[in-house]
């Protein structure tokens, strides 16, 4: 787990993170929660910071709820960095597999045999919640149906992707939404304080926060600075380098990139029907990629040649 998933202070939903935990002082939280909204915009570090504020409380550096902040000097945080703290069990999508599998909630079920340290709770984590396929599904909803002592189950999940109804009517749910000077903030937690330097290319209240992040992953790797990059020189590195037949990257965000690119020539150019018909005709292509699982580097190739290669 990097920090930039899990920061130290809240920029955004400090009244969510602060009505559950009074939840939890007033012993009404629900044993098992679900936090439900888009991907990207903070749930699983809201999450982080719930579970640091149930496990580092009478330590020393607490965490504060008044200002939402975590002290890195917590005992806690530091455990919670790590991956390690004998109170809580994360459970996400493994590398290269398609579905959060049964062999996790089985060892989940052994975590949850163990006794608990310190006395404190004990937490279960579920990170892709919609990654539970129907075996783990199953598996899982026997846990959440027993009346355990001391025990919280949070799951995260996209609100965008299914969920097993029977998992759900098992949660009390809370809705995560962020308006437009939220989406700024959380975008500038991201990337160190760095949005208003980006390129107005970028600047687009539809883009997802979770682009950011892996466009910065990106600039790293390949020794860009995000503040110097525009549309333009990004996808010219990327058909550069054919960073589309492999970058994870790429090929989750090249059709957005191509969505970008099209609506500034919609915006600039004096002949814009051509660009609508563009617009519409590679939308079309990549839905159909998607559906019928066709070549992806053909598609990118087509975009190459018909528009890109005009500049």
């Amino acid at each position: 787990m990097g920090e930039e998933i899990f920061s130290k202070e809240l920029s955004t939903f400090k009244k969510e993170i602060n009505f559950i935990s009074n939840l939890y002082i007033n012993r009404k939280l629900p044993q098992t929660i679900l936090f439900t909204g888009e991907k990207g915009i903070g749930k699983l570090n809201v999450a982080y910071h719930l579970i640091n504020f149930i496990l580092s409380k009478d330590e020393d550096n607490e965490y504060c709820i008044n200002t939402n902040k975590i002290n890195s000097n917590n005992k806690t945080y530091n455990l919670l960095l790590k991956n390690i703290h004998p109170n809580l069990f994360l459970i996400s999508l493994k590398d290269k597999k398609k579905n959060i599998d049964i062999e996790q909630i089985k060892n989940m079920k052994n975590f949850l045999n163990i006794t608990s340290f310190s006395n404190k709770p004990k937490i279960v984590l579920i990170d892709g919640s919609e990654y539970l396929n129907l075996s783990s599904s199953n598996s899982l909803l026997k846990s959440l149906e027993e009346n355990l002592n001391n025990v919280f189950f949070i799951l995260v999940h996209d609100i965008k992707k299914k969920l097993l109804t029977t998992i759900k009517s098992r949660c009390i749910q809370f809705k995560f939404f962020l308006n437009n000077e939220d989406r700024e903030k959380r975008i500038n937690e991201i990337l160190n304080n760095q949005f208003n330097d980006l390129s107005s290319d970028f600047k687009n209240k539809y883009i997802s926060p979770l682009f950011f992040k892996s466009l910065l992953e990106y600039c790293n790797k390949n020794n860009l600075q995000i503040n110097d990059i525009n549309l333009d020189n990004l996808l010219s590195d990327i058909l550069k380098k054919k960073d589309y037949k492999k970058n994870e990257f790429v090929l989750k965000n090249f059709f957005l990139l191509v969505q970008l690119f099209l609506y500034k020539k919609i915006r600039n150019e004096q002949n814009n029907n051509k660009y609508f018909y563009l617009l519409k005709y590679f939308t079309q292509r990549f839905d159909d990629v998607t559906k019928f699982n066709l070549d992806f580097e053909s598609y990118v190739l087509e975009f190459k040649n018909l528009i890109y290669n005009e500049k």
